[in-house]
């Protein structure tokens, strides 16, 4: 039987000229071109007889097995477009397509229904349903201009044509999977169809071996998995051309897949159900790949792509923005009517992108463009920098929407034969490659991503986030200078008293660092043990006070565990600045080992009592604690900030009752500011920052209105005896501090005195000289005022403090 269709009457002419060339190949059979098209002849007799209309699309079910493939050729040759049903299909998914196509099961086909009510769509080749990864599929109709303009690039951009043996490991069901069976169909090739997933990529590996293709044709996912594989990595040193398309490809992978072939080409192919081919990407042997994502790529042949603003006027070439398609070789639009343009019809992708020359650029879907903290996120970059970890195999990141607004959630699939990145580490590696916007508030690692029928992620599929518990501020000391530590580990943000180090995701990579990070900041030597069954920042703060030798007063902290009851080594008094806990100097503390470090606090920073409201009420409550703890002296002094000045009038009242201060080093005091404001010494203008301006005695440092004003004097006033948050705690006596700072007359010290600034103190280093005749240096060290107290800079701290009281080593 001879038909009037441009499919068959294209079949026709292959089979003359390659008749017995094999057509279809699977590891269990094979057809020829001669059968191939007798087969087909057969099939469109029952077709005829079945009594179908003309026009009334047949579904096919394509398990990947000769006979299905045999079926939808025969389909394509008759008067009836092609519904492509995938044998992976859910059967309740499969008749609701079959409904709304007006589809009739291929004769035979016991396992697919009918629909009710059949429908003619006319001058249809094939109906295929988008993936519906997001939502509802739509019925694209494609025509026979659209496949035959297909067939034709294709064999030329991917080297198919007689001869040549093309393995396809996609559905056939798959638009990226029919465009290479009928192409290769079409030019007289040898298609060698495998199902890996139902196969495995064993199988995939050995059908390889025994095949020889010259192409390969997957999804990224399945070439990553091949790679995985020692066996596929061996079959693929054989294969000329490998291509995928469906979604975007790391260039990492390729250059892995160079590793097992140099000689090899790959093609990355873009398109749509929409508008079939889009754009090709040809890498050679030698071109050298690009970092990140492996761009779209050179526009197809007969297709131009507007890159459209918001309002749909044109954008200046480069410039992202919404894709519009224009071309002849289009579908011809959905179900429910027709694409704009008539013959040169137009689709609007919905993808965001640029073009440049010839050549596109895709930024993800216009859906994928959201709005983050005020900021335009195109999430395709967030992906891009996921996937560039090297143990992440792949990603997708999708915007969920709260009470809060948008935040991203990213999930993950790591490489096959790597220990998996923790949560913590894919964080501390986004945070050097992406603003704070753009990182995702959820990292969700899955043994792989699940896939809809198409091998495309299913969204739909990926589990919803953990969430966190309400927000409890740091409550204590410990809580509030543990807290930054977590989130500069697990680079989150606020944690709270209730957040769980593991769900945050910590590991035990990440413990060790934990124990490291409390080690250098309270003094304190943990185990991972001593953090089992305390899984809150609560929790750890409380076994660190466990661990923690106890606060004398609340206002005196040992800094430094007592060796053994002859611990002979010198004390060290380090007054803290205000607002400061004495825990502050637990880094510097761990650094001088060769002296046991005493720290001193505000009164009523932790413990309920009434503040000290001077320099000098501060002054002589802390020289009682030094008789107490060490009366004879003599005494060394670090005092940090304000502590600096608090630590030289300790001094002068000790001297003044006959004992002797040996030294006394000031960390970053600053005189520029409420210090200057009532000395009765000369100091020289600031050489850094411009002066602030002397506050008056009681205002409150940034209150803007009356109402504030009162709230925060009332604040100030009832300190000390209403515990708050820690931070809150610590800010109100701050401005204690910087009250008792603008009442303070500052006298000069004639005793011996070492200042070690901070790199961008706005002092003149001359001020020393008025303040400290005796001064007996004065040096700078890298950081700013309080990470001059923490790793890394405190190394250099700790040893020009231990060189002023011991000398240089």
């Amino acid at each position: 039987m001879r038909n009037a269709n441009p499919f068959h009457d294209l079949l026709v002419r292959v089979a003359d000229d390659h008749n017995d060339v094999i057509a279809l190949r699977t590891r269990t059979g094979t057809v020829s071109y001669a059968k191939l098209l007798r087969l087909i002849d057969e099939g469109t007799e029952r077709l005829e007889a079945a009594g179908i209309p003309a026009g009334v699309p047949v579904a096919v079910r394509l398990s990947g097995s000769l006979d299905s493939v045999v079926a939808l050729l025969t389909v394509l040759c008759s008067p009836h477009p092609v519904l492509p049903i995938d044998s992976a299909s859910p059967a309740e998914r499969t008749a609701r397509l079959i409904e709304v196509a007006g589809a009739v099961a291929y004769p035979g086909e016991d396992a697919l229904p009918s629909a009710t009510m059949p429908r003619e769509v006319p001058g249809t080749a094939v109906l295929m349903f988008t993936s519906g990864s997001t939502g509802t599929p739509k019925a694209v109709r494609q025509g026979v201009v659209q496949w035959m303009h297909q067939i034709d690039e294709l064999g030329r951009e991917l080297g198919i044509g007689p001869g040549h043996t093309v393995a396809l490991a996609m559905p056939v069901s798959f638009g990226g999977g029919l465009d290479i069976a009928l192409t290769a169909v079409g030019h007289g090739a040898t298609l060698c169809l495998s199902h890996p997933r139902t196969d495995g990529v064993a199988e995939l590996a050995t059908a390889l071996a025994e095949w020889r293709p010259d192409g390969l044709h997957l999804t990224p996912a399945l070439l990553r998995a091949l790679l995985a594989d020692p066996a596929g990595a061996d079959a693929l040193a054989t294969v000329d051309l490998v291509g995928t398309c469906g979604e975007a490809i790391g260039s990492g992978e390729v250059a892995t897949l160079r590793e097992c072939n140099a000689g090899i080409t790959f093609v990355n192919r873009s398109g749509s159900s929409e508008t079939g081919n889009l754009a090709f990407n040809t890498y050679g042997p030698r071109r050298r790949l690009p970092d990140g994502t492996v761009p779209a790529g050179r526009i197809a042949e007969g297709k131009t792509v507007l890159v459209v603003d918001d309002h749909g006027l044109p954008v200046p070439e480069g410039t992202i923005g919404t894709l519009i398609v224009r071309s002849p070789f289009i579908a011809q639009g959905y179900l429910t009517g027709d694409f704009p343009g008539g013959e040169v019809r137009e689709h609007n992708l919905g993808d965001r992108g640029s073009v440049t020359g010839n050549h596109l650029h895709l930024a993800g879907r216009g859906d994928d463009t959201v709005k983050i903290r005020g900021y335009r996120v195109d999430i395709s970059e967030v992906v891009g920098a996921i996937e560039a970890i090297p143990e992440v195999a792949e990603a997708t990141v999708i915007a969920r929407y709260g009470a809060a607004g948008a935040e991203l959630a990213a999930y993950l699939a790591t490489t096959p034969g790597t220990r998996p990145p923790s949560v913590a580490e894919i964080r501390t590696t986004l945070a050097s490659s992406l603003p704070s916007w753009m990182q995702p508030t959820h990292v969700i690692l899955l043994a792989v991503l699940p896939r809809n029928e198409r091998g495309k992620v299913d969204r739909t599929r990926l589990p919803e986030p953990a969430g966190r518990p309400l927000y409890v501020a740091p409550a204590t000391a410990t809580e509030g200078l543990l807290a930054p530590i977590w989130e500069d580990l697990l680079r989150v943000a606020e944690v709270g008293r209730d957040d769980d180090f593991l769900a945050l995701g910590g590991d035990s990579l990440t413990v060790v660092e934990l124990i490291t990070r409390i080690k250098a900041t309270f003094a304190t030597t943990l185990t991972p043990s001593d953090l089992v069954g305390a899984p809150t920042l609560r929790a750890v703060a409380e076994v660190i006070d466990r661990h923690h030798p106890p606060a004398l007063d609340g206002d005196v902290v040992p800094l430094t565990a007592v060796a053994a009851a002859d611990d002979h080594r010198p004390l060290l008094f380090a007054f803290a600045g205000a607002g400061e806990s004495a825990l502050a100097f637990g880094p510097l503390a761990q650094c001088l080992s060769e002296f046991r470090v005493i720290g001193l606090q505000a009164h009523a920073l932790e413990s309920r009592g009434l503040p000290d409201w001077t320099v000098g009420a501060a002054a002589r409550r802390f020289v009682h604690h030094v008789l107490e703890i060490c009366p004879p002296g003599p005494y060394r002094f670090v005092g940090h900030s304000l502590g600096g000045v608090i630590a030289v009038e300790v001094a002068r009242l000790l001297a003044a009752q006959g004992h002797h201060v040996e030294h006394i080093v000031c960390l970053d005091t600053i005189f520029d500011g409420p210090l200057a404001a009532r000395a009765r010494l000369r100091l020289p203008a600031a050489v850094g920052l411009a002066s602030a301006p002397a506050a008056a005695p009681g205002d409150p440092v940034q209150d803007t209105g009356s109402a504030a004003l009162w709230r925060r004097r009332l604040a100030l006033v009832s300190a000390g005896w209403w515990r708050r948050p820690a931070k809150e705690q610590w800010s109100l006596f701050h401005d204690l501090g910087r009250r008792s700072a603008l009442l303070h007359r500052l006298r000069p010290w004639y005793g011996p005195v070492t200042a070690i600034l901070a790199e961008d103190n706005p002092d003149n280093p001359d001020c020393w000289y008025a303040y400290a005749p005796h001064c007996a240096g004065i040096h700078f060290v890298a950081g700013d005022h309080n990470a001059m107290l923490r790793p890394p800079y405190v190394a250099r701290t700790a040893q020009l403090v231990a060189d002023a009281f011991t000398g240089p080593a």
